[in-house]
C-alpha cells in the first residue's frame, strides 16, 4: 500500500497513453467520525493537469474543487507550487500493469504492482464504482496483492504469481476502461505520449549532449 505522509499530496497517474498531475487526499476522520478519502475533482471525474503551473492555475479557476472542504485545504495552499510536484515514488502507471506482472516478482516490482492497482482501488472507492471496486477488491489475487502478505517466490510463491498474471491478462483492460471514464485530462496531459514523441525527445537530448 502507498505509504502517504501528508493529509494531501500530489500524484502523478497515467493510463491509455497520457500522464497527469492530481492530488489525492488519504483516508481522514470528519467530526462525526465518518472516513472519507479523495481525489482533486470537478464533482463528477478525477482532474488531471498536465504540468505543476497548470494545476496552480486550475486551483485559481476551480475553488468550489472536490478537497476545498478538506479540513487541511487551508494549510495545503499555504504551501505554495512547490506543493504541486508529486515525489518520485507518487507515480502510479496503469499501463505498465501488463508489464509489471510479466516480469520477474522481485521486491520492486511487486511494490509497484501492489501501489498501482491499491491506486486503481482507491478510484472505485473515491467515485463509488462499485464494478470496478467488485473487480479489484473483490478479486483474491487482487486482494492479497494489496495486502502485501504473500510472497511470489520459492515453491509455494511462483504458483501465487503466475495466478495473479493470469487473472491480469483477463481483467485489467476492462478495470483500465472503468479508471478512465472517471478522469479527466486537462491543459498538456491531454496528449497523449506517442513513441514519436519519446523518440524525438531522445533525439534532442543526444543532440544537446554533443555539443
Amino acid at each position: 500500500m502507498p505509504s502517504f505522509a501528508d493529509p494531501i499530496v500530489a500524484v502523478s497517474l497515467a493510463a491509455n497513453g497520457r500522464t497527469g498531475l492530481t492530488l489525492f487526499a488519504p483516508p481522514w476522520e470528519d467530526a462525526d467520525g465518518e472516513e472519507w478519502q479523495g481525489f482533486l475533482g470537478d464533482g463528477s471525474k478525477i482532474v488531471l493537469l498536465g504540468t505543476p503551473d497548470e494545476l496552480n492555475t486550475w486551483l485559481g479557476d476551480h475553488p468550489d474543487h472536490d478537497l476545498a472542504d478538506h479540513p487541511a485545504w487551508k494549510a495545503f495552499v499555504t504551501r505554495g507550487k512547490r506543493a504541486l510536484s508529486p515525489a518520485p515514488e507518487a507515480h502510479y502507471d496503469f499501463d505498465r500493469v501488463y508489464e509489471l506482472a510479466a516480469g520477474e516478482p522481485d521486491a520492486e516490482t511487486v511494490s509497484e504492482l501492489a501501489d498501482t492497482i491499491d491506486v486503481a482501488a482507491r478510484i472505485a472507492d473515491c467515485c463509488e464504482d462499485g464494478k470496478l471496486r467488485a473487480l479489484l477488491t473483490g478479486t483474491r489475487e487482487y486482494a492479497l496483492l494489496v495486502e502485501g502478505e504473500t510472497g511470489y517466490s520459492g515453491k509455494d510463491g511462483a504458483p501465487e504469481w503466475t495466478q495473479l498474471g493470469d487473472v491480469i491478462a483477463k481483467t485489467w483492460e476492462r478495470a483500465l476502461v472503468r479508471i478512465e471514464t472517471w478522469l479527466r485530462w486537462e491543459g498538456s496531459s491531454v496528449t497523449p505520449v506517442t513513441a514519436v514523441e519519446e523518440d524525438a525527445a531522445l533525439d534532442v537530448d543526444a543532440d544537446d549532449e554533443t555539443r
